[in-house]
């Protein structure tokens, strides 16, 4: 890979793009390799169209296309696809003590990862962390192109893309963020909320596949939801501020008592919840440890999360109908590990004549959060924002 500090290449051919075509690029990298009259379909074009539009992008080696012989009507198809590696993209997630960032080609195909730990959380330390970390990328996968655009994502706002309105676990208001970044890289960035960017990657590369409308819920070092409507994320400045986390989520107790899902379905919650069952503090993750090995106060502790997680699941879903539920986040293993509870928390608030909710559970993984803000970065591309 080029060094990553060089300034950024000509002006992409992705600015010239029409609106269609956009389109085409982006069904494609929701859906996959695809025939012509599957985009014909989703696009709403004709087959002249499609040529029309798509040649220009096979030509610039935007797309690419292969000849495949379909065996029931003996008929040579040639379906399209983004191409691989034309460019690629770094992608970066910012946690309390933590950057990680990836390199992934034009599909999110993952081409290295690093991870360097936070010591402060000053803008410029963050910028510096960044800057290394895009040199270790560079030494990982030196015959990647350069990247060609950047997304970071965290745990905060920016409507704009730009700046950092508000990152509480970082002490931020009013961030420029993307500017130090390119003043510093030079190469074109957008900042995003870290929730909105992993649903938006399930969305592409996750159930949205097979799934038009479906939620997706966090828990661990917070309460979040995101929601997928037609293949599209719904999104705004309130869908980043972790509005669910609000809703009260009974226990299931007689008599039953309740808690903002905040205070009942984090990691500090399991902590607290430990300390006052008489034993010396423990982090979550090594509270479902002890779960897991069959502890049996880790166990009744961990079985009352499930339950009040599936309690949450089933509330979400009664307000936006999904046709499947992801769940992920650093607790997620516990809707894995108390699946029965979860389904009893599910059952408690859902009318037993409804259709099953289908719950899909996502192993924590850092690098999936950062290929996350790299969708955010891909799709600013493709719309000619980057």
């Amino acid at each position: 890979m080029a060094d990553s500090s060089a300034p950024a290449g000509p002006a992409s051919l992705w600015t010239a793009l029409s609106d269609t075509q956009r389109e085409i690029v982006l069904a494609l990298l929701r859906y996959g390799r695809l025939l012509r009259p599957e985009i014909m379909r989703i696009v709403g074009i004709s087959p002249g169209s499609v040529t029309r539009l798509t040649t220009p992008l096979v030509e610039a080696g935007l797309l690419t296309t292969h000849t495949l012989q379909v065996a029931d009507t003996g008929r040579p198809q040639s379906p399209l696809e983004v191409r691989a590696d034309a460019e690629s993209v770094v992608g970066v997630g910012l946690s309390t003590n933590l950057l990680t960032a990836v390199l992934t080609d034009l599909r999110l195909g993952l081409l290295a990862t690093v991870r360097r730990p936070l010591t402060g959380h000053s803008p410029a330390e963050i910028v510096t962390e960044l800057a290394a970390a895009l040199t270790d990328l560079a030494g990982a996968a030196a015959d990647a192109p350069p990247p060609s655009c950047l997304g970071i994502s965290l745990g905060g706002t920016a409507r704009d893309g730009r700046t950092v309105d508000e990152a509480v676990f970082y002490g931020w208001h009013r961030v420029p963020l993307a500017d130090f970044v390119e003043a510093r890289l030079g190469v074109p960035t957008i900042i995003g909320n870290d929730l909105t960017a992993l649903t938006l990657r399930e969305a592409w590369f996750g159930v949205g596949r097979e799934h038009g409308r479906f939620s997706l819920l966090t828990v661990g070092a917070g309460v979040g939801h995101g929601l997928v409507v037609d293949g599209q994320v719904v999104t705004n400045a309130d869908a980043e501020m972790g509005l669910l986390g609000m809703v009260p989520v009974p226990d299931g107790a007689r008599p039953a008592s309740a808690a903002a899902a905040m205070d009942c379905l984090t990691n500090e919650a399991i902590e607290r919840t430990w300390v006052q069952r008489g034993h010396d503090w423990l982090a979550a993750a090594d509270v479902v440890e002890l779960a897991t090995a069959g502890d049996g106060d880790a166990v009744s502790l961990c079985a009352s999360y499930a339950r009040r997680l599936g309690r949450l699941l089933g509330m979400a879903a009664a307000f936006t109908l999904p046709e499947v539920v992801v769940v992920a986040g650093e607790r997620a293993a516990i809707a894995t590990l108390f699946e029965d509870e979860v389904q009893q928390g599910i059952a408690a608030v859902r009318r037993a004549s409804a259709t099953p909710l289908d719950v899909v559970v996502r192993e924590h993984d850092r690098p999936e959060w950062a290929t996350g803000a790299a969708a955010l970065a891909l799709r600013a591309r493709v719309l000619g924002q980057l």
